[in-house]
């Protein structure tokens, strides 16, 4: 596997695991149509964070939850791990949407390990290409201080005995769960995970009278 990086290397710019977590669930709830292994963005980002589980020292866990369960998870998410890097090679050959320098035919995914090292690749070529694009990052960046701007204005408004309308409310609860729902995308932040799930609560009590459910 001369052509796959460093485990190290491949996941260095990688979310924090419970932000990914998030991402994941955003990305599952956004395609809901899609069947997950047609979606290369979700077996990217699910087998990736399967690896970097796997990789991760299971001495803690061991100590907490018993040698054995711990043997045993970590062998199904390694599992998890090949299976995924085996599907991605199978819908990059399919569509042509490899992103790394080595194609999934490449000799160098023969063998042991090839399709983690080919999972590795492409996860590392994919973030790096997410966070290089500095106009979408910094999109993202304003929405949340926008809204957290916004949210400071309506809390003074309220405290002056002039609360903003239902509507506007609405709005900017809508735009919430929006601007962390992209925090979460892009892994700016381990707190936007808590801001996302303070957002869906404000938005489902807004809209509890209309009985609207969050998008």
């Amino acid at each position: 596997m001369s052509g796959a990086p460093d485990p190290v290397e491949a996941y260095e710019d990688a979310p924090e695991h419970m932000v990914e977590v998030q991402a994941l669930l955003n990305l599952a709830r956004a395609h809901s149509d899609t069947p997950l292994p047609q979606l290369r963005e979700w077996v990217l980002r699910n087998g990736a964070l399967s690896d970097r589980t796997a990789l991760r020292d299971p001495g803690d866990s061991a100590d907490v939850l018993g040698a054995e369960f711990v043997a045993d998870t970590g062998e199904r998410v390694i599992r998890n791990a090949v299976r995924a890097g085996y599907e991605l090679m199978e819908l990059d050959r399919r569509d042509g949407t490899g992103l790394g320098p080595l194609g999934p035919d490449a000799a160098d995914w023969d063998g042991e390990g090839g399709t983690l090292g080919y999972l590795r690749q492409e996860y590392q070529t994919w973030r790096t290409a997410q966070l290089h694009d500095m106009r979408a990052v910094g999109k993202a960046m304003h929405a949340t201080t926008a809204v957290a701007d916004d949210s400071t204005l309506a809390w003074q408004a309220a405290s002056r005995g002039e609360p903003w309308s239902r509507e506007r409310l609405l709005d900017l609860a809508r735009r919430k769960v929006a601007a962390y729902r992209g925090a979460v995308d892009y892994g700016l932040d381990a707190d936007c995970v808590a801001g996302q799930h303070r957002a869906e609560k404000e938005l489902r009590e807004l809209e509890a009278a209309d009985g609207d459910p969050v998008a």
